[in-house]
């Protein structure tokens, strides 16, 4: 359930036209990379769809130039530049 509320405060962020595009590509991007690493459990699935929220949450969160520096940032910790693109696309569909 933390997984639905922190993609609400996501959602909440956003343009209301903005909304359902953002949402379904949200999800596309965390299939994918469950996919990617091999997650196949639901206890693990749920745990690390919820921290790649938490990750595109304190991207989106960032403004202006702190924003910018985050693709390099995104490039050494455990997030690839696949959240910096999501988050800069959600970012732009802010309000």
């Amino acid at each position: 359930m933390e997984r639905e509320a922190l993609l609400e405060k996501l959602m909440d962020m956003l343009r209301e036209d903005q909304r359902p595009l953002l949402r379904q590509k949200i999800e596309d991007a965390v299939a994918e990379q469950l996919k990617a690493d091999g997650i196949t459990g639901e206890t693990e699935s749920e745990a690390r769809a919820l921290r790649f929220l938490q990750d595109l949450d304190i991207f989106a969160s960032w403004r202006g130039a702190d924003f910018m520096y985050s693709r390099g940032i995104a490039e050494t910790l455990r997030v690839g530049e696949d959240i910096f693109e999501l988050a800069y696309i959600f970012k732009r569909a802010m309000r």
